[in-house]
């Protein structure tokens, strides 16, 4: 697997999201001004392992960037236990400011234990949840995820992220 990210960069290069192969699965940070210089400019996801029926953020292990009409978009999907994940990352074209959208589905064949996507809380990014997702703060966590999450199904959530 190849190591250099697949990325997302605003037109002023205030905000960038890059995902990394890790293991099994595809990780991503989201960066924002001077990354390279201020170890404090990026919010990470939390990852799941292998074996994790219910990761704390969906295993993504094939991911692309891809060239739509409305502008580039990294397109993913993957699985872990019976159920499998999609994800769709772009630029919100009617935001005033550079802001990321990320739009999850999982299919699952059983009710989930979690489901949602997780980041390492920092004060430096908003995050805003979608219609029908929720967001909430666990210790020095933050989790976005579906409102209603507890039957099986095709279960979507959806949030921006810009930086603060």
């Amino acid at each position: 697997m190849t190591s250099a990210p697949l990325a997302l960069t605003s037109l002023d290069g205030s905000l960038r999201v890059e995902f990394r192969w890790c293991e099994d699965r595809f990780v991503h940070q989201i960066l924002g001004g001077e990354a390279s210089s201020d170890e404090n400019a990026a919010m990470a996801s939390v990852n799941g392992t292998a074996d994790q029926a219910w990761p704390c953020s969906p295993p993504i292990q094939q991911l692309s960037l891809e060239s739509l009409p409305v502008g580039d978009a990294l397109l993913g999907v993957g699985s872990a236990g019976v159920s499998h994940w999609s994800v769709s990352v772009h630029w919100q074209e009617s935001a005033t400011e550079p802001t990321l959208f990320f739009d999850f589905a999982c299919r699952c064949k059983q009710t989930p234990e979690f489901l949602g996507s997780t980041y390492h809380t920092n004060p430096r990014f908003k995050i805003e949840p979608g219609d029908g997702s929720e967001l909430s703060i666990v210790g020095d966590r933050t989790q976005i995820r579906p409102a209603a999450a507890d039957s099986p199904g095709t279960l979507r959530w959806t949030y921006c992220i810009k930086g603060c």
